[in-house]
């Protein structure tokens, strides 16, 4: 199972990354593998090898919001989008008094009700909130592995 993964935090992941982890569903092993294209459009060779996506803004950059609209529409110009599973996930990581929310959990749940397939968390790695939910998640990757 292959994943592309789009990061909000464009200064720190800016050359992403390619990860495995390893997931147990219902008691069976899967792996998966996670390549994270930092801010990267994707192109049409990427956009074709990817099994699922999960776009990941943070709560607090209205920029990063809206870079998952294009990034949607540039994936759908070589491969209908709405055929793969998608996690639309947004970070609270660096929500502060000087950085804040500024992208409601209502109008993420409203933008992933637009995208087709599409499952909708909010996480924070600082503590660990949700973050494994996301990977775990039985209902989509059950999803997926009944196409």
């Amino acid at each position: 199972m292959s994943f592309f993964y789009w990061c909000s935090d464009f200064s720190i992941l800016f050359s992403g990354g390619r990860f495995k982890k390893e997931v147990f569903i219902d008691g069976l092993s899967h792996l998966l593998l996670i390549r994270d294209e930092g801010s990267a459009t994707p192109d049409v060779q990427f956009s074709l090898w990817v099994d699922a996506v999960i776009f990941v803004y943070s709560v607090d950059n209205q920029e990063s919001f809206e870079r998952v609209r294009h990034f949607y529409s540039h994936m759908n110009k070589f491969r209908n989008v709405a055929d793969m599973p998608v996690l639309l996930v947004g970070t609270k990581d660096t929500l502060s008094e000087k950085n804040p929310r500024v992208i409601s959990e209502e109008e993420g749940k409203q933008m992933a009700n637009h995208l087709k397939r599409c499952a909708y968390y909010e996480t924070c790695a600082t503590y660990g909130l949700n973050v494994e939910r996301v990977f775990k998640d039985g209902k989509f990757f059950n999803e997926y592995l009944l196409l």
